[in-house]
């Protein structure tokens, strides 16, 4: 396991967690979303694992472990429903699960395991790590492809994917303790199918994408906003959190951010037009573009790293955490970064 980078590069984070917590996490363990009806997500769960296992904070951690696990947990396998809503009676009204909430859940558990010698961790994130393989890895023509749920996703005509849920570096991670060819043929097929995947005038990837049954060429998906955007943000963080800073999406992104052509970063293009909106990207999406600016050019700090303070809502938050600790794991991975 990668451990928290020492000295002042552990610091910001720790700060970064504890404002994370105060703001977004309840005394019971459910990370809130204040930006969307104070709804959870496993997504969330998952995040608030990671933040709690690299702060060393494994009483945080039991905490959302636990109300993960007495109000997400399907009955039928391992993984977990993608929303709990305060606001409805049962709180969950769609059992679906959603692959990327269920890959953060399983990492931080296997994490988890390691760092703190934690044998029901190990078995937890284990299962999890089986049911994905079994509910949502498909195979389309040549191409293993992650499911971004168990159903609702593919018809006899296109396969829709969502390629932000590629989180490679936990891919690697849950391969490690459920071995199969599965996990590296998903980071192959995912980073080819990234390159495959870039529209509008950067080469940008979608939000969401779709994949023909005929073995045509994916194309944005029908029925979702044609826009590099909230989702898609995630591309270049999972990239560069991997390792995989050369890949062209990474270089594209960079190029739509930091264009010289504006005064701010845009919060998102729209794929088709090239139109992008009247404000900026929020803190989160600049902490992703800090990471992805440093970490290609092999700079062995990030200057003007935004905080969790200066988010106004849980998914930016949520980003620049992870944007941090990716930025500790790529400082403990390669020289240029020590």
């Amino acid at each position: 396991m990668a451990q928290p980078a020492p000295g002042n590069a552990q610091a910001p984070f720790q700060q970064d967690w504890v404002a994370f917590q105060r703001r977004f996490v309840t005394p019971e363990g459910r990370i809130t979303d204040n930006g969307n009806r104070n709804i959870s997500h496993s997504e969330g769960q998952g995040y608030g694992l990671l933040g709690a296992l690299r702060a060393n904070d494994q009483p945080s951690f039991d905490l959302i472990l636990g109300w993960t696990m007495a109000n997400l947990r399907r009955s039928t396998d391992a993984l977990f429903a993608w929303r709990w809503d305060p606001s409805t009676s049962p709180n969950v009204t769609d059992l679906n699960n959603a692959s990327d909430g269920d890959i953060f859940i399983a990492w931080a558990l296997l994490l988890a395991a390691e760092q703190w010698r934690n044998p029901t961790y190990l078995r937890l994130g284990q299962a999890i790590g089986r049911d994905l393989l079994r509910r949502c890895v498909v195979n389309v023509g040549s191409r293993w492809v992650l499911l971004p749920g168990a159903y609702g996703f593919q018809s006899p005509q296109r396969i829709v994917i969502n390629l932000s849920y590629y989180a490679f570096a936990a891919l690697r991670a849950i391969s490690r303790h459920v071995p199969d060819p599965a996990w590296p043929r998903l980071e192959t097929d995912g980073l080819a199918l990234i390159r495959d995947s870039r529209f509008g005038m950067y080469g940008l990837p979608p939000d969401w994408l779709e994949l023909p049954r005929d073995g045509g060429r994916p194309v944005m998906a029908r029925g979702w906003p044609m826009r590099f955007s909230f989702d898609a943000v995630r591309i270049p963080l999972n990239l560069c959190w991997a390792g995989h800073t050369g890949e062209p999406a990474v270089a594209a992104a960079l190029s739509f951010w930091l264009s010289e052509e504006r005064r701010s970063m845009p919060a998102w293009i729209d794929l088709m037009t090239n139109v992008v909106p009247g404000y900026p990207a929020p803190p989160g999406m600049v902490a992703v573009a800090r990471l992805a600016a440093a970490a290609q050019a092999g700079q062995g700090t990030i200057s003007r790293m935004p905080s969790v303070g200066s988010a106004q809502d849980y998914y930016a938050a949520a980003l620049v955490l992870q944007a941090r600790i990716a930025w500790q794991d790529l400082s403990l991975s390669t020289p240029a970064h020590r």
